[in-house]
């Protein structure tokens, strides 16, 4: 993707003239509001918007949400972090992008258009060099907090790459100098994420030294800690999905929860993997194309300068030594060309990561109970399932031999809780196939079925979990509880699908971004795992935490699939009526295990979803689906803000569940809400998600109020923008 680079020079000096005058602003007491959209408003602004557009960001709403904030007088201080900090971000991603640039257009364009385009990345990194000139911030030997380390000088380590990269600029020997260029477009940009990297830790250890005496610095620090975070987060969340959402919640959950090792083990695997990734990049490239080659050993260089420091602690000097020879032989045999000498230094560098990533602390689940019986033996059947389905014939006797058994079992027990007869729509389906009258709409009858057996296994077991946790010792209830993560493991690809969204003339659906839902839910299992040993009065809280977690992502993981079949009914119905017919089977049964969450508040909404299911393909439409659905799940949201309401002096901790659910059912219409309303009004509202949390937690009646208030008026705008 080319990025855009409309801002010039004069325009990025500008706009980190306002940025310097806006640190000014924010640090006053009060902080002028008025004074500070005064500087943002023009080049900066316009800066913000550039990177918006050219990495589908929403920074801008999320200064002009933080600005409102200010003139609300709601957390000033909290909101001025954001401000500087979205903004760092702004100049951070700016260097990315003019790099990018230069890179795309290195053979083609002229010196004088690159250097003008190294001329504004260097404006940008400037802009930054409060930040850049920090020290490292490092573990102590005992791992139980952090530290100031030694001066990284990145600052210095920017501005003496930006001269390397001028000197390539020339192309007085092109393929040489491009090559070059590829080294230091690394340096450079690693240089600024480990900057970063280090403000994170720097947040996490103001948390850590001031959470017992001074509650109001530790929301401060724990809010820089997080915006910095999205700087870097996609370099984390890439290799590490699970440790990026627990590092988010440590850092916009309680503060007490947080610790060292655990903070940087989860940052660190992260940039193991963008090093693994580094190194095999090179691998594909070496002796077939050496400017790329050596780039990728300069990438696995520097992302892993990252890790140094802490690898030096838990593995030795020696050990960092080996590591950092070996990083510079992959370097150097990147530039000779030599494959056997890459291959050499990728395995040194390969055992060392291994080593080290095994000193971790890492967060994943552990199923310490055999749950052979039934349970595994039916997801290894369904899974067995899925393959006969992609047979052509489907060999209707080969499907029924792998049905009975383990998981004709828990579909029978699943009926038998819940009143169903999905065993006898299985078995019906299975005869449609024998038949061989419309075998690929039974076969998807079939699969969905299964599907929703898998789902409500979860639910019934992470339920009894929590009801009995009381009454039955830990050992029984990890045994409930691994039961459900392995049948979750049955339905975690659909779990995993991206999200699915109208297109902007509302007329059909297409792909959005993903949510990672599968990873939120594995991450609810572990933090629910936790929870079971019951060291804490909070434990059974934090479980009730967890199975909301798990239920509600699950909820929309399901939902995604129906719009994912009506993007399919929509795209086929005029060219393959089979294909939509299909399409359609797979929604309509997609639609019944989640049924229940949307007529609970929109019964004529849902009857209008069934509706269109299952009749005439022609009357299925796109925007009154997402409509219907969203009521639904706006019912659910204004239910939890009464339960709240009602709980909020009377039980904290049944309105911190209510809080909880209503942000995970609220999340479910976000993405429409922005295509209606735009990013401002997300940004309020997940603002506001967030507050309502903070004052249950802190017992702020007001807040709560202002929250609450905020959240409905974004609804009401919502709903009236719905058919």
């Amino acid at each position: 993707m080319h990025a855009a680079t409309t801002s010039n020079k004069e325009a990025i000096e500008a706009a980190a003239a306002a940025f310097k005058t806006i640190g000014t602003l924010r640090r006053e007491t009060p902080i002028n509001a008025d004074a500070i959209a005064s500087a943002y408003a023009g080049a900066l602004q316009t800066l913000v918007q550039e990177v918006d557009t050219t990495n589908k960001l929403s920074l801008d709403s999320d200064i002009l949400s933080a600005i409102e904030d200010i003139k609300k007088n709601n957390d000033q201080k909290l909101a001025g972090q954001v401000i500087d900090k979205t903004l760092q971000r702004v100049f951070y991603q700016t260097v990315f992008n003019r790099i990018a640039t230069i890179r795309e257009q290195f053979k083609e364009a002229t010196p004088t258009a690159l250097n003008q385009l190294t001329d504004e990345a260097l404006v940008s990194a400037q802009a930054l060099s409060s930040t850049t000139a920090r020290a490292n911030h490092v573990l102590t030997t005992d791992r139980q907090s952090l530290v100031e380390g030694n001066n990284s000088g990145l600052d210095i380590a920017i501005n003496e790459s930006f001269e390397r990269i001028r000197n390539t600029l020339n192309k007085n020997n092109p393929d040489e100098d491009f090559a070059n260029f590829g080294i230091e477009r690394y340096a450079t940009r690693m240089s600024l994420t480990r900057a970063f990297y280090n403000s994170v830790l720097r947040e996490v250890a103001g948390v850590l030294n001031n959470r017992d005496r001074d509650p109001e610095t530790t929301a401060i620090e724990q809010k820089e800690g997080e915006i910095f975070y999205r700087i870097i987060e996609s370099l984390v969340a890439r290799d590490n999905p699970v440790g990026n959402l627990l590092i988010k919640a440590r850092l916009t959950g309680n503060p007490s929860e947080i610790t060292a090792d655990e903070m940087v083990s989860e940052l660190n695997k992260g940039f193991i993997g963008r090093v693994k990734a580094e190194m095999k990049g090179q691998e594909d490239s070496i002796g077939r194309d050496r400017a790329q080659a050596m780039a990728e050993a300069a990438g696995a260089l520097y992302f892993a300068n990252i890790l140094l420091p802490d690898l030096e602690l838990r593995l030795g000097a020696d050990v960092r030594s080996n590591f950092e020879n070996a990083l510079n032989n992959l370097q150097i045999a990147s530039s000779e060309n030599s494959e056997p000498k890459s291959a050499e230094a990728r395995q040194a560098i390969s055992t060392i990561l291994t080593n080290y990533e095994n000193q971790l602390k890492l967060t994943k689940f552990n199923k310490t109970n055999d749950t052979s019986l039934i349970i595994d033996g039916a997801v290894s059947s369904y899974q067995a399932i899925g393959e006969l389905r992609s047979q052509t014939p489907m060999n209707a006797d080969a499907i029924a031999a792998e049905y009975g058994g383990d998981l004709q079992q828990l579909t029978q027990i699943v009926d038998g809780i819940y009143g169903l007869s999905m065993n006898n729509d299985i078995l019906n389906a299975i005869e449609v196939i024998r038949s061989g009258n419309e075998t690929a709409l039974a076969a998807q009858a079939i699969d969905k079925t299964l599907q929703r057996v898998f789902a409500l296994t979860v639910y019934n077991r992470i339920t009894l979990t929590l009801d009995a946790f009381d009454s039955l010792p830990t050992d029984a209830l990890e045994l409930e509880w691994d039961r459900a993560y392995a049948a979750f493991l049955a339905i975690i690809g659909t779990a995993g699908r991206e999200n699915k969204v109208l297109t902007a003339d509302k007329l059909a659906i297409e792909s959005g971004s993903n949510p990672d839902l599968d990873d939120q839910i594995t991450l609810a299992f572990i933090n629910g795992k936790e929870a079971l040993v019951k060291n804490s009065a909070e434990d059974k809280t934090n479980l009730a935490l967890a199975r909301e977690n798990i239920v509600v992502p699950l909820v929309r993981s399901f939902l995604i699939g129906v719009l994912r079949e009506v993007e399919g009914i929509i795209s086929e119905r005029d060219r393959d009526i089979n294909e939509a017919r299909e399409k359609q089977i797979e929604g309509e049964y997609f639609y019944r295990i989640v049924e229940e969450f949307i007529s609970q508040t929109n019964p004529n909404g849902s009857t209008r979803i069934k509706s269109q299911l299952t009749g005439d393909l022609a009357n299925v439409s796109a925007n009154e689906i997402v409509s219907e659905i969203s009521k639904g799940i706006m019912g659910q949201v204004k239910n939890n803000l009464k339960e709240i309401e009602s709980t909020f002096q009377a039980d904290k901790n049944q309105a911190t569940l209510a809080a909880e659910r209503l942000s995970l059912y609220a999340n479910i219409f976000l993405p429409d809400l922005v295509l209606r309303l735009g990013s401002l009004e997300r940004v309020k509202m997940e603002n506001a998600l967030q507050d309502l949390k903070e004052a249950i937690n802190q017992n702020k009646v007001d807040k709560a109020i202002d929250a609450r208030e905020t959240i409905l008026s974004v609804i009401a705008n919502y709903e009236s923008q719905l058919i």
